[in-house]
């Protein structure tokens, strides 16, 4: 499959100048809504989202889509993700809650799997006008620029990033034997802006439980571009771009390091379901 990658990166640009930046800390509280208690979801997810789906599919005819306010509606629209044609899965705006508040850390992630494999993805931020891009086995780059995870052979001098609820288990359990503590940082509230500090070396190691693919296949592939490794805790396998009804996602510059974090982080049997 030839994908001319620059072309679908100015759709995602354009969509995101006419649809989203418009609304942004312009939003009437008619514009936000919410799916399910605490979800939220604006017009600019609506409509960047509508408009993204039919300018990728005029660009890739056959090609399906699977996006996060279609499924939304609709939760059959996940088994598109067993398609054997193409498929688009999009995230509009990720990061919701901080666009609703006029906070800049949003993005707009758009993968391309065929047939259970990554095979491109975009990390846009809108804001500040620069979109991470990666093609599978030709790297990863950021407005341009190429993009490498640091290497590590410890877990103990790397920065961690992890939910508010997983570092309060940590912090609350006896640490003795489970080695030294990395640094821990504190989310984006923006699942685009963690992946692209992962791919860039800012953030090292992180652990997801909640798995919507529409917020992790695109910063996946960035991440494994950039030289990351990443590993499913609980099955024993890659990620891949599907539904995973109970699993955890553990991100790590390497496979070295993959098990001396998955010991840290997960030291109870039960625990990556914190």
């Amino acid at each position: 499959m030839k994908l001319d990658v620059d072309h679908i990166t100015r759709i995602i640009s354009e969509v995101a100048e006419e649809e989203i930046m418009p609304r942004f800390q312009k939003l009437a509280a008619s514009d936000i809504m919410e799916k399910s208690p605490g979800d939220l979801v604006t017009t600019a997810d609506i409509e960047a989202e509508i408009k993204l789906t039919a300018r990728l599919i005029d660009y890739l005819p056959g090609s399906v889509v699977v996006g996060e306010e279609a499924v939304a509606k609709d939760k059959s629209v996940l088994k598109s993700l067993d398609s054997t044609e193409p498929v688009w899965i999009i995230d509009p705006v990720d990061g919701t809650r901080n666009f609703s508040k006029g906070d800049s850390v949003f993005g707009s992630m758009v993968a391309l799997a065929h047939q259970g494999e990554l095979i491109a993805s975009w990390i846009h931020d809108p804001a500040r006008k620069r979109t991470a891009v990666a093609e599978k086995g030709a790297g990863a780059s950021l407005a341009g620029r190429p993009l490498h995870v640091k290497k590590f052979h410890s877990l103990e001098h790397m920065t961690v990033s992890l939910n508010a609820k997983h570092r309060r288990w940590l912090e609350n359990r006896a640490v003795d034997g489970l080695g030294p503590v990395p640094h821990m940082a504190i989310r984006y509230g923006s699942v685009a802006h963690d992946y692209i500090a992962l791919a860039a070396g800012e953030f090292h190691c992180a652990q997801y439980r909640r798995l919507h693919t529409w917020d992790h296949a695109a910063g996946i592939l960035l991440h494994r571009e950039a030289g990351g490794y990443d590993f499913m805790v609980g099955s024993q396998t890659p990620y891949k771009p599907k539904v995973y009804a109970q699993d955890c996602l553990l991100i790590t510059p390497n496979k070295d390091v993959w098990e001396e974090a998955r010991r840290f982080l997960n030291p109870g049997s039960d625990s990556y379901h914190v």
